[in-house]
């Protein structure tokens, strides 16, 4: 296959080069690394200063011809002991779900696949979904902590990146998926590209990634969607590029609905947006009932309202 297309540019005008095109960009804002560490350490007892260059400001950059939201410097990404880290607290269950809203999807859309790769594989729930659907389940996964979950279900799983695994895996899979990974590495363009080298022609390339058109663009200091957790930020027009980048046929675009767990984050999010921090405007939203109001609508209108993931599935020429 060959190699991804990027947009032809003036130099004069590039900019930050974009990770995904090797295009251009334009600024989108900066954050500092003293907010980046404070809000790590308040929310998740950890200080992430030796996981980020040694800079003042974190800018971020929009690419000119997808989208795509991304970081600068370069090589913001969580190494394997951010993650031990960050998941080593008394409760580690939050870091990998059994079930997703893109797990049914996904089993649906690579139904009758042979074998096949999950990238990230985490605790190994998807691949265990899959036992009688498919012949042969393999994952990938860096982390520790979510090897020994997955290769405890007896599944087998390997300590690889995919750009590594695709060095001696061409043509190998039936189907590659990848759930939440895409925007914790720092090289997008090589990772779709190495998934798409593994898959056999005619494969199902799944991906799945946060909603940054939805209420996520407004959570300016969530830590979790920032660096070194996440270092790109995913909307519709980035995913609809990839089909045209890699030469696929985008065969699945679908938004995840609201789901009931996230109801209060959203409502929050919603309160922080429109009522900012005037104290005569909360107090007479929450005098008025306003908060049961709003819940109430939002919990009966979730199916309506675009959740926190995007799901992708391209298919690889034959």
């Amino acid at each position: 296959m060959e190699s991804a297309k990027s947009e032809s540019t003036d130099q004069k005008d590039v900019g930050v080069i974009s990770p995904l095109t090797h295009g251009p960009s334009d600024p989108d804002g900066t954050i500092s690394v003293s907010q980046l560490v404070d809000v790590y350490r308040k929310e998740y007892g950890i200080d992430v200063a030796r996981y980020l260059p040694n800079v003042e400001l974190i800018e971020r950059h929009r690419c000119r011809q997808t989208g795509l939201l991304f970081f600068s410097p370069r090589a913001l990404a969580g190494s394997p002991e951010f993650y031990s880290e960050l998941y080593s607290g008394d409760d580690e269950s939050w870091a990998y779900q059994n079930e997703k809203w893109e797990f049914e999807t996904a089993r649906r859309l690579i139904g009758g696949a042979d074998v096949v790769l999950d990238v990230g594989c985490g605790g190994g729930s998807f691949l265990d979904a899959l036992e009688g659907q498919v012949d042969a389940r393999f994952g990938l996964e860096t982390s520790s902590f979510g090897r020994k979950q997955a290769q405890g279900l007896g599944l087998e799983v390997f300590d690889q990146t995919i750009t590594d695994h695709a060095q001696e895996h061409h043509n190998q899979y039936d189907a590659v998926t990848a759930f939440q990974v895409l925007e914790h590495v720092d090289d997008p363009r090589a990772f779709v590209f190495s998934c798409v080298e593994v898959l056999k022609p005619g494969g199902m390339l799944v991906l799945s990634v946060p909603n940054q058109d939805a209420f996520l663009r407004h959570c300016h200091l969530l830590p979790l969607n920032l660096p070194p957790h996440h270092v790109t930020l995913w909307q519709r027009s980035s995913l609809v590029a990839l089909a045209e980048l890699f030469e696929l046929e985008l065969v699945w675009l679908e938004t995840e609905p609201l789901q009931e767990g996230i109801v209060g984050w959203f409502q929050a999010v919603l309160e922080e947006r429109y009522l900012g921090e005037s104290r005569a405007l909360r107090w007479l939203y929450y005098r008025l009932g306003g908060s049961e109001i709003v819940r109430r609508a939002v919990e009966e209108n979730r199916d309506n309202i675009d959740g926190h993931t995007i799901l992708a599935a391209y298919r690889k020429p034959v």
